[in-house]
């Protein structure tokens, strides 16, 4: 990126933040003559959509930007392109093969997958009314203008998630599905599908899911794995291999873990893969996370492995390292951005590298602003500990009031992205951003991410609080003006920490967890606090009140500003209410800040705008020098 460019004002930022574009999923032809991926805006309208284009192309010719579409899947010979899109009935997704909609699925189309002779389409998809994942907005899945329940009816095994055998000529749909089974994620082949299953459809369930081949034909499902954490990317190759990525994982979609081959057991586990695709019946594409960056490469299944790309960058969309690969593994692609490139799709062939796209191109130079490095320093116990440190890129001489952000997940990263949109509004304020990789983070191995198993909330905040004290001792960090945000298990850790310690100014967490016990009872999600508590909730002197901010906000003097979304089912809106209540009682400077229409994070452009600005006016209250 040029960083010459004029860089925009602090007032201008938050604007161009919202024209930046995203592309996701990437499809490559088998040839490598064409390829398809989706472009996203980085807002939605009120009460709309976020907005999602198809775009298609020859690689060496124009790429044009088409009608609304995601998961983009080319036939075997490249001739034809499926896709997923909502056009006519917004907020459900429909299978699309070249421009028209094809078959009769009465569900919300997550996955598709053609036949390796092209005459039909394996579809996975969700019921209406089903949940989405914490990292797609944690909202149900609704269609624009239907009919709203009066009363709402609330009872076990409602929606579920079905296989459906589409026929590409006619659009003839059969339901394929095996009774009593659920599916999150499948692979096909032309046989037997490989998939991850379960007996009951809740969002919840997916932490016990197993692997499961199921029988189109008869509809039976033969279980064939049951694992110790948690899986993704199920595979099957032509010859009838299958793989899958298994790991210790707290939200559906954005796992990494070890490549596990069945009859075989872990391949290459020094990679901390994401996903998978069979090249064929002895090797893997795979993609994953290095530390706060990403690889992509090709593995065989002796475990010899070849780097296709990799680096201090993000290779595929934002939480599941992805690449799209020719038959002949000549030709790959993905979305890809770092620091200083702002997000495109990239062509990797004979070792070199093109940028196929300038989505960002008008956008980006006017970014300029801030500086990425990375910061190493040692916990409380010895164990080193990585982060990223963002800086204005022009600043004064000495120490800057420091904000630090804690990731979701727990089981997730602060990757080597080009923004994370407060960064580039922090920084032209004239802060400091500290983004640590505590224990329990992706991208060091399975050990390091699950180092907070059973202790959230204590060596992790261990983590942030020695990082904190390093960057002061280094000269980079004001003593005195330290703030600290986050959303999700970031949301908690923010709400925790300033429950734990006087060590900061002030905080801004977000999608909060603040009381397990009620917690796990109202969100969608409860063998997460049980899995990552290692407690039960009815043991009122364990954990669950042990670990909750709500039983220590009487301590709390830290003033601060709690965000939230209306419609979350992963973190309720109660969660926030209670803190904020419990901060008020307690006699601590406190606001709430609800947004109506939003789930699991904000996404409708006002509603980010706005939380920007009054994180902002919060910090410039209780940061002033």
């Amino acid at each position: 990126m040029d960083t010459t460019a004029a860089t925009a004002t602090a007032t201008e930022i938050p604007e161009l933040l919202l024209r930046i574009r995203r592309p996701g999923e990437v499809a490559l032809s088998s040839d490598g003559s064409r390829i398809a991926f989706s472009v996203s805006a980085a807002y939605r309208e009120k009460g709309k959509q976020i907005e999602t284009k198809l775009w298609t192309g020859e690689v060496d010719g124009e790429l044009g930007e088409g009608e609304p579409g995601a998961l983009p899947r080319f036939s075997p010979d490249g001739s034809r392109l499926a896709y997923a899109a909502d056009r006519g009935h917004e907020g459900r997704m429909s299978l699309w093969v070249d421009g028209e909609e094809l078959g009769e699925i009465p569900g919300s189309v997550e996955e598709i997958c053609w036949s390796p002779d092209g005459t039909s389409l394996l579809v996975l998809a969700a019921d209406i009314g089903a949940d989405l994942a914490g990292a797609q907005s944690a909202m149900k899945i609704a269609e624009a203008g239907a009919e709203e329940q009066d009363p709402k009816v609330f009872r076990p095994a409602q929606f579920w998630r079905r296989i459906w055998l589409v026929d590409a000529a006619s659009g003839g749909t059969k339901d394929v599905s095996a009774e009593g089974v659920n599916v999150f994620e499948l692979g096909w082949a032309g046989g037997k599908v490989a998939a991850v299953c379960t007996e009951e459809p809740s969002e919840s369930a997916w932490y016990d899911a197993w692997i499961g081949l199921v029988d189109l034909e008869t509809r039976q499902v033969e279980r064939v794995h049951t694992p110790k954490w948690q899986l993704q990317s199920p595979r099957i190759s032509p010859g009838g291999r299958v793989a899958w990525v298994e790991g210790f994982s707290s939200d559906r979609g954005t796992l990494t873990g070890t490549i596990h081959v069945l009859g075989q057991g872990p391949v290459a586990p020094e990679l901390h893969a994401s996903s998978i695709e069979f090249a064929d019946d002895d090797t893997l594409w795979v993609a994953g996370w290095r530390g706060a960056g990403t690889f992509a490469g090709r593995l065989s299944l002796d475990g010899s492995y070849e780097e296709v790309a990799g680096g201090e960058v993000a290779i595929g969309p934002r939480f599941q390292p992805q690449l799209a690969v020719t038959a002949d593994g000549t030709r790959a692609a993905a979305a890809y951005e770092g620091p200083d490139h702002p997000p495109e799709v990239v062509l990797w062939e004979n070792g070199t590298a093109r940028t196929l796209t300038a989505l960002n191109a008008e956008v980006a130079p006017n970014l300029g602003g801030v500086e990425q490095q990375s910061y190493r320093w040692k916990s409380f116990d010895g164990l080193e500990i990585e982060g990223i440190l963002v800086l204005p890129r022009e600043r004064p001489e000495g120490p800057l009031p420091l904000v630090v952000g804690v990731h979701g997940g727990p089981t997730g990263c602060w990757p080597w992205v080009f923004t994370t949109g407060l960064s580039h509004v922090l920084a032209a304020d004239g802060y400091a951003l500290f983004l640590p990789n505590v224990r329990g983070s992706v991208g060091r191995g399975p050990e390091f991410a699950e180092a907070n198993l059973g202790d959230m909330g204590g060596g992790d905040l261990q983590d942030i609080l020695t990082g904190v004290d390093a960057l002061v001792r280094d000269g980079l960090a004001d003593d005195a003006r330290v703030a600290i945000t986050g959303g999700s298990y970031g949301g908690f850790m923010s709400s925790w920490a300033i429950t734990q310690t006087d060590r900061f100014a002030a905080a801004m967490p977000f999608a909060v967890v603040t009381d397990w016990v009620s917690f796990h009872s109202t969100t969608n999600i409860g063998q997460f606090d049980r899995l990552y508590l290692q407690a039960e909730p009815w043991d009122a002197a364990g954990e669950y009140t042990n670990r909750s901010p709500v039983y220590h906000a009487h301590k709390c003097k830290t003033p601060t500003l709690i965000l939230h979304g209306e419609d979350d089912l992963c973190t309720p809106l109660g969660q926030a209410f209670e803190l904020y209540n419990a901060l008020v009682e307690g006699g601590c400077e406190a606001a709430l800040i609800v947004y109506p229409r939003e789930g699991h994070g904000w996404t409708e452009g006002e509603h980010q705008l706005a939380a920007w600005n009054r994180i902002r006016d919060w910090l410039a209250r209780h940061l002033a020098p």
